[in-house]
This record gives structure tokens, C-alpha cells and sequence, in this order.
């Protein structure tokens, strides 16, 4: 699976699920738990999740400040 695709499916699991821990991930998208910690990681960078312990959960725009909320925000393809 490309880094594209996994990402793509974490997005996905963590709109679905509402929160996505790291240890499930990478069994089911089997993967080491820094591969799936290494994508949360960037997805956060990106302002697409909230990273947390274990996990991620969805990005709140309430987080970030008003000249931020300001901004586009990503488009997932």
C-alpha cells in the first residue's frame, strides 16, 4: 500500500470511527506501529487530525486560531 493510500484509509477509519488508535491501525493496515505513528504525524502537521496518545482524533477547527480558521482547509482525494 502506498503512503497515499494508507493515509487516504486512516482519514477514512478516523471519519468513520471517530477516533483511530495507532496499535489498530497497524494491524489492519499492516504496517509497523511507526509507519502508522510517522502518518499521523504528518497528518497532523497538515491540521487533518488531532494527534493524541496512541491515536488521533478528528481535528477540531476550534483548536486553531481565528487566522487560521480562516484558511482553506485540505481537500482529501
Amino acid at each position: 500500500m502506498l503512503t497515499a493510500e494508507r493515509r487516504r484509509s486512516i482519514m477514512h477509519i478516523l471519519q468513520r470511527d471517530g477516533k483511530v488508535l495507532a496499535t489498530e491501525l497497524s494491524k489492519s493496515l499492516l504496517v509497523s506501529e511507526d509507519t502508522i505513528r510517522r502518518d499521523l504525524r504528518e497528518l497532523a502537521a497538515a491540521d487533518m487530525l488531532l494527534r493524541v496518545h496512541g491515536g488521533a482524533l478528528p481535528f477540531s477547527p476550534s483548536t486553531a486560531s481565528f487566522t487560521e480558521r480562516q484558511q482553506p482547509q485540505p481537500i482529501i482525494s
